[in-house]
């Protein structure tokens, strides 16, 4: 999908099913500590959730 990954990053890939289902949850962007959750929403996009991008920094 084209996201660049650090070396050190591990990944895992699980299968969902009709009984289980993964969550991807977007690592923060760097600076953004301070920011609300509703200052945070507008960053994470689709393609964050499904794991393919990082989130930007606003």
């Amino acid at each position: 999908m084209g996201l660049e990954l650090a070396d050190d990053v591990q990944i895992r890939v699980h299968d969902s099913s009709s009984e289980v289902r993964w969550l991807v949850l977007p690592e923060r962007p760097a600076g953004t500590e301070g920011l609300t959750e509703d200052e945070l929403v507008p960053l994470v996009t689709r393609d964050e959730m499904v794991g393919v991008a990082k989130a930007s920094a606003p």
